[in-house]
């Protein structure tokens, strides 16, 4: 599933699976994540493999009516 389909609004950016910037492991689940009214949408990862902490941001558009 893409940010696009579960929010129905054409993204800003290209989502796809993040890689962590220690190791390089491909993350699937975000630890948190939080939406603001903004059009943002913020994911807190953690990796697996080598424990590193970081955070990814997107931006999604209003749908246009």
């Amino acid at each position: 599933m893409n940010a696009e389909i579960a929010c129905q609004a054409p993204c800003v950016e290209n989502v796809g699976r993040p890689h962590c910037p220690r190791c390089g492991s491909v993350l699937h689940v975000a630890e948190q994540s939080a939406f603001n009214l903004n059009g943002g949408i913020r994911h807190d990862w953690v990796c697996d493999d080598c424990g590193e902490e970081f955070a990814t941001s997107i931006r999604v558009l209003p749908l246009q009516a």
